[in-house]
């Protein structure tokens, strides 16, 4: 009630972007167009849905999707395209190389960090109060943010009084929008830029800059923001079609597509990817992954104890695998693999 009082006052005097402070918090007062922020009631779909993030945190799957990424150094390390500085060199000891490769792999550790893997978000909101008395006060919608220092944008208090008096709790797109006014970051523009509109990504998409359009998203949207979740699926699906997966190793993307495939029970071309690069390893954590994900999958037939990986991927294609061409996509890669055995034993030896 306190906070419908404070909203009612602000509406009758105070003028576009002005300021009241109130027990300790400032709150802005915004004058805005009706046409320029959307709204939208009700509940998506997206939140009936199971909650990925919990299952993505927890700490088994992120060994092994962490596994499943790889770590080239000088991949991760490569030359970003602009203009760089000018090199240093240095004499160093011995000690003292050690203590910069140790420092050069944290660093490359700290790119890998995977961004999160979550659900849409909610993009429903909440009406407080229906004030007749206002209706009509002013054509344009009044939006109100605590714009109070140390305070998470997602906890941060954003409400917005329509003209017809209705107060409601801001939609995510308006919460995105009021917090890129007031505390703006990096690299993030105040609108979506024009590159992820879905004409211009299919033409980047085409061109093969899976990495670029993914770091992008990262900047630009949260990772619950439907356009974030329509960007970055888009893009594995491509890598999917075209079997590009080898451009995302080595990345911080590479866990949350694989997350993806398995999610979505499509992990078959990847996991052809892997046997085919002799990365059974991995494929085997690939499918521990998607068994984890769907336990109402029987994985005893498949993850028999005592044999070795490439038995397990073998159960997986002949038990698992419905799809006749991921099927026999899988069956030639295993042939391959087991055809090119003797020959590594031989060269082994020799």
């Amino acid at each position: 009630m306190r906070l419908t009082r404070i909203c009612r006052l602000l509406t009758q005097g105070f003028t576009r972007n002005q300021y009241l402070r109130t027990s300790g918090r400032f709150i802005s007062c915004t004058s805005i167009r009706s046409d320029e922020i959307l709204t939208s009631g009700g509940f998506t779909k997206a939140s009936e849905e199971r909650d990925p993030l919990p299952l993505f945190l927890s700490e088994e799957v992120q060994t092994w999707l962490q596994k499943m990424t790889g770590f080239d150094i000088e991949k991760i390390c490569a030359p970003k395209p602009f203009e760089a500085d000018k090199p240093t060199y240095r004499q160093l000891t011995q000690d003292e190389l050690e203590k910069e490769k140790q420092r050069a792999i944290q660093i490359a550790k700290r790119r890998l960090q995977m961004p999160p893997v979550m659900k849409i978000r909610d993009g429903s909101f909440e009406v407080l109060q229906k004030d007749p008395g206002l209706n009509m006060f002013s054509n344009a919608k009044h939006v109100f943010t605590d714009i109070s220092f140390g305070l998470k944008d997602r906890k941060r208090l954003i409400v917005v009084r329509e003209p017809d008096g209705t107060l409601r709790t801001a939609t995510g797109k308006e919460r995105d929008r009021l917090n890129h006014v007031y505390f703006p970051e990096d690299g993030r523009a105040p609108v979506m830029p024009q590159m992820f509109e879905e004409e211009y990504l299919e033409t980047i998409l085409e061109k093969g800059k899976y990495r670029y359009i993914l770091d992008r998203a990262c900047v630009q949207f949260d990772p619950d923001d439907p356009e974030f979740i329509r960007v970055t699926h888009r893009t594995y699906e491509v890598v999917c079609e075209r079997h590009q997966f080898d451009v995302l190793r080595s990345t911080r993307h590479f866990g949350p597509m694989a997350f993806y495939f398995a999610w979505y029970k499509k992990i078959e071309p990847l996991l052809t990817d892997m046997v085919q690069r002799d990365l059974l390893t991995d494929g085997v954590n690939l499918i521990k992954l998607y068994f984890k994900m769907h336990q109402e999958l029987s994985s005893t037939e498949v993850l028999e104890e005592n044999i070795d990986e490439l038995h397990i991927i073998k159960n997986f294609c002949e038990k698992m695998v419905k799809n006749p061409n991921y099927k026999g996509q899988l069956q030639l890669a295993i042939q391959a693999y087991e055809a090119a055995l003797p020959l590594q034993a031989k060269h082994s030896q020799s």
